[in-house]
């Protein structure tokens, strides 16, 4: 008996519908759901960090769609059948995390550094709280600094930067450094509370991002610049 036809099946055949873009959810209510962890497209990016990629979909409507339903007008998600979703299809997720990233003395300098208010004042030394709790040592967080000025150092002169210009250049360039720790690594633990009831005391640097498949979040979501697709532009804290 020859095997059967259901062996032949492709699975992935059907067409891939994108979220409309929008608003999804609230600081309390999620509005979207990972729901695969894609390893294909998970690789490392030119600067040799990890891009985790992920699926995700909407357990609700977008705040727009449900404004504009609410105003007799046409979904936002476009013409469909009245009993279909408004909230139908698919958007992608990008989590970029490193091992230097993920490094508490990192995390501590970064957090810190982004706590600055505009006259320059540092308002949150998490430095100071890494110290007291015994996360780094003294050494290990002037190891750290030390990296990311000559990181920063190094890419001032790699941009031919006038030697009048270099000091200044050097001390933006750090905080631009810092910042980009700051926005994954807080990206990571956004997620991480939605995963824990927002239960902030449970967030952990090696956490494996597979496990964040499940997770249901906050986020905004927008068209994407490569071909007919959606990505998740941003996630929103839960309170």
């Amino acid at each position: 008996m020859s095997a059967s036809f259901y062996s032949t099946i492709d699975t992935n055949s059907r067409e891939r519908i994108s979220l409309a873009p929008g608003s999804y959810g609230t600081s309390k209510q999620a509005g979207l759901k990972i729901v695969a962890y894609i390893e294909k497209a998970s690789k490392n990016d030119r600067a040799g960090n990890m891009r985790h990629s992920f699926l995700v979909s909407a357990t609700r409507p977008s705040r727009e769609q449900l404004q504009s339903n609410g105003n007799g007008k046409a979904s936002a998600a476009g013409d469909h059948p009245l009993d279909a979703p408004d909230f139908e299809g698919t958007a992608f997720l990008s989590l970029t995390l490193s091992e230097l990233w993920q490094a508490p003395e990192s995390v501590a300098l970064a957090f810190t550094e982004a706590s600055r208010n505009k006259a320059g004042e540092i308002q949150a030394d998490y430095e100071a709280k890494a110290l007291a709790n015994g996360d780094v040592t003294a050494e290990s967080m002037q190891k750290a600094r030390i990296h990311y000025q000559k990181l920063a150092t190094d890419k001032v002169i790699a941009a031919n930067t006038p030697e009048d210009s270099i000091a200044e250049a050097v001390k933006a360039q750090y905080r631009k450094e810092l910042q980009q720790v700051s926005i994954k690594v807080g990206q990571f633990f956004q997620l991480q509370d939605w995963k824990n009831g927002g239960d902030k005391g449970k967030r952990n640097l090696q956490l494996n991002p597979v496990e964040l498949v499940g997770v249901e979040f906050s986020g905004r979501v927008e068209k994407s610049n490569v071909g007919d697709q959606s990505e998740v532009t941003g996630i929103w804290s839960r309170s």
